[in-house]
């Protein structure tokens, strides 16, 4: 099967996508013939470690009858993302020459999502979006609590594949020592990521977490200012002893920062699949999540951390769940690591292959009854 990829990475380090896009993509190209099209030019091709990436400098007129053979007639077309303008113009080629396209949204479609600049996306699933997700041959979605927070509204047709990971040749040791360290590494989008329900809880719970010496490094890099906000809230309530706001950390640094914690934390709001909370289950770490994470009803199955819901009181419970656990904390760091050995790129791409074939078979059987009626 020839399949072709449209991206629009930024080569942002701290961005889920990033990783999660080109390891999908490599992964793909052992079961199919892929080629990927990044529809700007400042993802860097050495990031990609592997297939080779192509921009709009190659390819600078977004036409994808301009792509080399075979890709300029596709067998399918995978979108990385939804709302990029350009996607639409692409999409449209693709109706009028019958190539089929799936989405992949990555979140966009919750209703968490669609809140977010929710009159400018009014305005631009009316007039570009609606039309192009609807005329898709198939919504991808990454996990099971993503579709049910987007609905058939958007598409009725849709199947579910998950980010993935690969595995860490060193986990997390658990040894006994006088204070215990909690870490959020990610966008400090304080909406999106629940970075005010986090402040909240750690507000209702200021004493405890001094008594338990707890301390809680939150990484990240500015968005808009975010990070003075951050600084300002965590001042207002007080709790500097307790939360360490950190610049953001990538690679080999990260990895450290991780295998030297207790739990991961993310206290989202809404998510597609996220790569960080994968990553930290890899690492063997229990984690501290919510419901928005998408992962609630996986980590809680597996009793590989504390799942609460989208509210800073339910937080506030979990965490002195979390407390009380400190003694669990080995136990939960090795069902961490079982629950992220579900998440093998591998398999999912074999698992991916399957499904695009049966999506093309059923839309080569409706081409042949509309020529048979």
């Amino acid at each position: 099967m020839n399949i072709l990829y449209i991206t629009y990475l930024y080569g942002l380090k701290w961005t889920g996508p990033n990783y999660s896009v080109p390891s999908q993509i490599n992964a793909q190209a052992k079961y199919d013939n892929v080629f990927w099209y990044n529809i700007n030019n400042l993802y860097k091709e050495e990031q990609s470690e592997g297939i080779k990436c192509y921009d709009i400098d190659d390819f600078p007129n977004l036409k994808i009858t301009e792509l080399p053979d075979p890709f300029n007639s596709p067998d399918l077309v995978i979108f990385e993302g939804l709302y990029f303008y350009s996607y639409c113009k692409i999409a449209n080629e693709c109706r009028k020459k019958g190539i089929p396209y799936i989405i992949i949204p990555r979140s966009s479609l919750t209703s968490y999502a669609q809140k977010s600049k929710f009159l400018k996306k009014k305005v631009a699933n009316t007039l570009f979006f609606k039309n192009f997700i609807r005329k898709a041959t198939a919504i991808q979605y990454l996990t099971s609590k993503e579709y049910r927070d987007s609905g058939d509204s958007w598409n009725k047709t849709h199947f579910i594949i998950p980010n993935g990971i690969s595995g860490k040749s060193k986990i997390r040791q658990f040894t006994r020592r006088e204070f215990c360290k909690g870490v959020f590494i990610g966008r400090l989008d304080i909406y999106q990521k629940g970075i005010d329900l986090l402040i909240e809880a750690c507000s209702n719970l200021k004493e405890e977490l001094e008594k338990e010496n707890i301390i809680i490094e939150i990484y990240g890099p500015d968005k808009e200012g975010s990070k003075s906000e951050i600084k300002k809230m965590i001042d207002d309530n007080n709790l500097g002893c307790i939360i360490n706001l950190k610049e953001a950390v990538f690679d080999i640094e990260k990895e450290e920062i991780l295998l030297n914690s207790d739990f991961f934390i993310l206290t989202s709001r809404f998510e597609g699949h996220p790569m960080g909370l994968i990553e930290a289950l890899s690492f063997g770490l229990p984690c501290l999540i919510t419901e928005g994470t998408n992962m609630a009803d996986d980590v809680k199955q597996a009793d590989a951390g504390w799942t609460a819901g989208i509210t800073s009181e339910s937080l506030t419970t979990e965490f002195k769940n979390l407390l009380n656990d400190r003694g669990a904390f080995a136990s939960k760091g090795r069902n961490a690591l079982k629950l992220s050995n579900l998440y093998n790129w591998n398999k999912l791409a074999d698992d991916s292959s399957d499904i695009y074939h049966q999506l093309l078979n059923k839309v080569q059987g409706k081409k042949d009854n509309e020529k048979y009626y």
